[in-house]
């Protein structure tokens, strides 16, 4: 039997930015149907749609480098799934490109993350924002509260701080670029980051958006994407 994996990026926009990763999978799973699509399905008592993401986009954050792999049937053109599924995708979710996925670098392997976040401008906001990036960039050890299925443990987050800074300031508010860990080998998210500058400069940062700009695997040196 053909099998054809097909490799689709995608956009999650501020319309569907508060619905869970679950409910993005459930999404796909009926566009594939609506769209008479030949996705391949497992085997066994409850069948599924043969379909692999990224890490899980957190609620409340937009992306427009959202990934996943689905398997088919039969022979299709990368294109022909774009447009048959941007045809029934609801508003908020878009395929930006499409790809044959063979020898494309696993999503599994996938481990950082860019993300640009917006907070509210303010009195001093800046200047207390850049010295909390600071005592960050100088710290070895910051230590915050995660769970697990184990139970709560504390975790050393700055392994998986790559970078932050101040992209712009302007009376939108102020940007800031995050590059963070993500996937298998440990991984933090973008509010959590604010939380800690929070509590290190003293002053509480209204968030305006969180926006997730690359997804990629970092050996260190350079950024290798899946598309």
């Amino acid at each position: 039997m053909i099998t054809v994996k097909i490799r689709l990026k995608f956009e999650k926009g501020r319309s569907v930015m508060f619905i869970s990763h679950l409910d993005v999978i459930r999404v796909f799973e009926r566009a594939f149907r609506r769209a008479n699509l030949p996705i391949s399905y497992t085997k066994g008592f409850n069948p599924r749609p043969k379909m692999t993401f990224t890490p899980a986009l957190p609620v409340g954050t937009t992306s427009c480098s959202e990934y996943m792999d689905c398997e088919f049937d039969e022979e299709i053109l990368p294109r022909d799934v774009m447009i048959r599924l941007n045809n029934v995708l609801p508003i908020g979710i878009k395929i930006l490109e499409a790809e044959v996925a063979d020898n494309k670098l696993p999503l599994s392997s996938l481990n950082a993350a860019s993300y640009v976040v917006s907070i509210e401008d303010g009195s001093n906001n800046e200047a207390k924002l850049r010295n909390a990036i600071k005592e960050v960039e100088n710290s070895k050890e910051i230590f915050i509260e995660k769970q697990s299925k184990s139970g709560a443990k504390q975790v050393n987050i700055i392994p998986l701080i790559y970078s932050i800074e101040v992209l712009e300031s302007n009376s939108e508010g102020i940007k800031i670029l995050m590059k963070l860990s993500i996937g298998q080998e440990g991984s933090i998210s973008p509010s959590v980051i604010i939380s800690v500058l929070e509590r290190i400069a003293g002053f509480e940062f209204e968030i305006n958006y969180i926006f997730r700009r690359e997804i990629y695997y970092f050996d260190g040196n350079k950024k290798i994407f899946p598309i």
